[in-house]
């Protein structure tokens, strides 16, 4: 039933649908910056690594596909925009992303499992014994120190999860808007009302869309990890804390490309060679979504 009342909504003149190319402008962001340096390992810090996995992936893909238009949220270790703090800097790679027209936006980080890269310390409980004499004995516990090497490694993609969340209908929204008039509003360019059963019912279609071709693309990256030797998480799904999903009015992805608390992994990712090939995996899974498009 409701497939009906969506073709209904979009066989209308006010709702209408041009046919143009699938994929002209791809936004990359990479993460954290400037002050905020995100993670960091035993020799480098998230915000280099991202920042040079992302370049090297722009420049690829500029060589890859010279039809489509390349959209950096940094360039250089700055927080994007010059941003005094980290939720301003992420609404400024959100706003600049749907300001660029962008159909599709690939945010680069590097993960963490919480622990000191390389490895850490943890105790073991033994035994109680006890101390002390007379009046003074007391049981104490016993424990042993060890060292665990951390292991943890792996790559996973985000996508924004899709269950008819409202800021995302309204960044999808204000995107559409900004591409010329050519928004989910009428035929003269003015934006719905997001508060109307058509505005909100049209933004959950879009929405949809989008989540549909974000989880696309974000499974032809890991695949892409897999088959170069790479441990995949697969595609997760996400409803918070990841505010440049939330924001961004197309479909959107967050790379985590490996631990940096790994040391094997980290030395991966901060050379030049793991950076091409993290690269080289994007491109190829680009290449694919743009054909199943």
């Amino acid at each position: 039933m409701l497939c009906g009342i969506a073709f209904g909504l979009l066989s209308f003149k006010t709702y209408p649908s041009p046919q143009k190319p699938q994929l002209r402008t791809i936004v990359i962001d990479p993460g954290h910056g400037g002050f905020d340096p995100g993670t960091h390992g035993l020799i480098a810090k998230e915000k280099d690594i991202a920042l040079a996995i992302a370049l090297k992936l722009g420049k690829a893909l500029q060589q890859a596909f010279p039809d489509v238009r390349i959209v950096y949220t940094r360039t250089t270790d700055i927080m994007p925009g010059n941003k005094l703090t980290v939720p301003d800097g992420i609404r400024y790679r959100a706003e600049l992303a749907n300001r660029s027209n962008g159909d599709l936006f690939i945010c680069i980080h590097c993960n963490s499992n919480g622990h000191p890269a390389g490895g850490y310390t943890v105790k073991h409980f033994l035994r109680y014994r006890t101390i002390g004499r007379g009046g003074h004995k007391k049981t104490v516990p016993v424990y042993a120190t060890e060292w665990v090497k951390n292991t943890t490694r792996g790559t996973t993609t985000y996508i924004w999860k899709s269950d008819r969340n409202l800021k995302k209908g309204d960044a999808i929204n204000t995107a559409a808007e900004l591409r010329n008039g050519e928004n989910m509003g009428d035929s003269t360019g003015t934006a719905f009302d997001m508060s109307t059963p058509e505005a909100m019912m049209q933004a959950q279609l879009y929405e949809k869309k989008y989540f549909a071709n974000s989880a696309l693309f974000g499974t032809l990256v890991e695949k892409e990890f897999i088959k170069t030797g790479r441990h995949s998480y697969g595609v997760q799904q996400r409803q918070v804390g990841i505010g440049v999903l939330e924001a961004t009015g197309m479909p959107s992805v967050l790379i985590e490309t490996g631990f940096l608390t790994n040391r094997e992994e980290e030395k991966y990712l901060a050379g030049s060679k793991g950076q091409r090939e993290v690269a080289r995996n994007i491109v190829n899974a680009v290449r694919q979504y743009r054909e199943k498009l």
